[in-house]
């Protein structure tokens, strides 16, 4: 898969698909696949870091996936190309004309461009679907337009939906919504070890940016993602924790975190310092307080009991495979 972080020109025959892209959800999916269907070769345009982290950082959404996640999925998903371009206040002055002047016409030059009915572009988005049309057809690019995709309830499959199940903890309503689970990945740190005195030994994960959901115990599937490791792409299910431990109050962290306790890792596997990526499949209960650590394991031991009842349910567990490219972190060109 190419990957872009200025406008060169794309493969012959390619199709751009223009948006935000945080999770790369169904909603999203639906421009791909129109695109796939006006082209051979389909390109996945955004920038980053998102436009409202630099006009109104205060408003900015939480972010769903990392640039290194949404690469990996977009390979996944069989993309030909993701183009990430930087967004700064340069950019955010671009009259929808020079917009389109740099980023299409003398930039990425796509033979199709495919965006979602509520597409704008250029300075305070004055550029509208019906301008781009006309700037497009000018050099005889076709501009497909997809509609909001629904539920059944008739709800917008969209970001922002996804962010408010999982600030509820509702990750499987997400994950209905993505088409797969909400992950989020992180290198592993040292932690109290509270979790090895108890016989539970956990990975504290620093995540990497993605959002966390609510706070609560979740059935989880992990994998490690890097490329150099032996055991690169092995998935294990796991119990992960988001919050603050509060049985241990004296010492416990002011924000919520991240730990993983692996079921089917051997003795000898050792993360620290190492990437992993965990995939959220069913929430099992919330935080809450207990009035020592024997409480604590014992209730550990159902959580335990309960993810691995959960997770043997299901036949399998769809999220992107890590890949050698994702070591650079960073896009190549």
């Amino acid at each position: 898969m190419l990957v872009l972080s200025q406008p060169a020109p794309l493969p012959a025959r390619s199709a751009a698909c223009i948006g935000a892209f945080d999770g790369l959800h169904r909603g999203h999916q639906e421009l791909l696949s129109r695109a796939r269907v006006a082209q051979p070769h389909v390109a996945l345009v955004t920038f980053t870091p998102h436009p409202m982290r630099v006009l109104a950082p205060e408003r900015a959404p939480a972010t769903l996936q990392t640039p290194r996640q949404r690469r990996r999925v977009a390979r996944w998903l069989g993309l030909d190309a993701v183009v990430e371009l930087p967004f700064d206040t340069e950019v955010s002055q671009l009259s929808p004309t020079a917009f389109v002047d740099r980023y299409l016409h003398g930039g990425l030059q796509p033979s199709t461009v495919v965006v979602g009915e509520d597409f704008r572009f250029g300075h305070r988005r004055a550029g509208t679907i019906p301008l781009l049309r006309t700037m497009l057809a000018a050099n005889s690019v076709p501009l497909e337009i997809v509609s909001k995709v629904l539920d059944a309830e008739g709800s917008k499959l969209g970001s922002s939906v996804i962010r408010e199940h999982l600030r509820r903890g509702e990750v499987e309503p997400a994950c209905a919504i993505l088409g797969r689970p909400h992950c989020v990945e992180g290198r592993v740190v040292p932690g109290a070890q509270r979790g090895r005195r108890l016989g539970f030994p956990t990975a504290n994960l620093e995540s990497d940016g993605a959002m966390l959901p609510g706070r609560g115990v979740y059935a989880v599937c992990a994998q490690i993602t890097n490329p150099g490791h032996p055991r690169c792409g092995q998935r294990f299910s796991a119990v992960a924790n988001v919050g603050t431990n509060p049985t241990f109050a004296a010492d416990a962290p002011t924000h919520a975190r991240l730990e993983v306790h692996l079921l089917e890792a051997a003795p000898d596997l050792s993360l620290y310092d190492q990437w992993l990526e965990v995939a959220f499949v069913a929430r099992i209960r919330d935080e809450k307080k207990f009035e020592g650590e024997a409480e604590l394991a014992a209730q550990i031991g159902r959580d335990i009991s309960r993810a691995e009842s959960l997770l043997a349910s299901l036949a399998t567990i769809p999220f992107a495979p890590p890949h050698a490219d994702d070591e650079q972190g960073t896009p190549t060109a």
